[in-house]
């Protein structure tokens, strides 16, 4: 039996289209509603404050062009909801046309490959995981095309291995902009039963000079890339899920140092028959060197617990409390928050 490319190759696009709405289908052509609205209740070292946590809303489109071709696209945006300023930002925007033997071609702002790997330990609701480099240099990790890569073209196919599982293929490219050379990386994901390996790297070097968001400048010769692998078992909210993630970097970090990194995130959770998901996650990020400005190496580390519960089939709330555990992150923090999917 034949699987969808889309729902073997994209887990990040599935995962986020849990809670769409389909608004129109004639047989043919579809569009469907998705994102969340969100308010949430933090304190971060005494410091107490409500936030919106990224409330988003995405329409995709979709068409069936005959002969096994389809068209996907999607548009979505963050917006603010509880306070002034700027309304409305770009998260993700692309199309792409696949074949269940071809595969998947796609263009535009996008999830990576890099992410393909990355995203089995992505489940933290209020403090986010933000230990491998997907979100460099503390953004959407658009320039180094490690998150949300921006005009990035991609290619996956997905080979059934028969009984013994399925083996995707990612690969990824940008051009050279803003002082990075050529980008180009690629993932391999391979499920069986409840079980996923993963492994991906992505990067590319400066040519000239690249400034970074915060100011660090790269000079000539770096690099910026990343090696990433994964392992999970089951499904997030579905019984008992374990997942891990390890990674190498150079200079995916500017906020917290550049240079040589290593990070790591694990997840361990269970998702009980009455739609309440309770977890834990260990994540740490490291630098390789000392940092000159600490005359040490950085260290930074935690631990969180939470638990989610749904309380109809698209209202759910959540609670998280996280024990900051390394050199560079000794502050614990808690957040409550309500979020009511579109």
């Amino acid at each position: 039996m034949k699987k969808s490319l889309l729902a073997v190759a994209v887990p990040a696009l599935l995962a986020a289209q849990a809670q769409a709405v389909e608004l129109y289908n004639d047989g043919v052509n579809s569009v469907t509603m998705g994102g969340h609205l969100t308010v949430q209740l933090d304190d971060k070292s005494g410091d107490t404050k409500i936030n919106d946590n990224m409330p988003r809303i995405n329409f995709s489109f979709d068409r069936d062009m005959g002969n096994g071709f389809k068209v996907d696209s999607r548009m979505e945006s963050q917006f603010n909801m509880v306070n002034g300023g700027e309304s409305f930002k770009t998260r993700l925007g692309y199309i792409g046309i696949s074949h269940d033997d071809y595969g998947r071609i796609s263009v535009g702002k996008q999830w990576s490959v890099y992410y393909d790997v990355a995203v089995v330990t992505d489940y933290a609701y209020a403090f986010w995981a933000d230990h491998l480099g997907v979100y460099s240099y503390g953004v959407d990790g658009g320039e180094t095309g490690m998150g949300r890569a921006d005009q990035a073209l991609q290619y996956h196919n997905t080979f059934s291995l028969g009984g013994a599982g399925d083996l995707t293929l990612g690969l990824q490219w940008q051009g050279a902009e803003n002082g990075l050379d050529d980008r180009m990386g690629g993932s391999l994901v391979y499920k069986v039963g409840q079980v996923s390996l993963g492994a991906g790297y992505y990067g590319g070097d400066v040519d000239g000079s690249f400034t970074t968001p915060n100011g660090v400048v790269l000079e000539d010769g770096e690099s910026v890339d990343g090696t990433i692998v994964s392992a999970s078992y089951g499904t997030w909210s579905k019984g008992l899920y374990a997942a891990v993630a390890y990674m190498q970097g150079d200079n995916q970090e500017d906020y917290r140092f550049t240079g040589e990194s290593e990070g790591l995130e694990s997840v361990l959770s269970y998702g009980f028959d009455n739609d309440t998901t309770v977890y834990t996650m260990h994540r740490f990020i490291k630098s390789k060197d000392d940092v000159e400005a600490l005359g040490r190496k950085y260290n930074e580390s935690d631990i969180l617990v939470g638990a989610a519960k749904m309380l109809s089939s698209n209202v759910e709330t959540y609670g998280e409390y996280r024990f900051g555990t390394g050199d560079d992150l000794d502050d614990n923090a808690f957040a409550i928050g309500l979020r009511i999917y579109l």
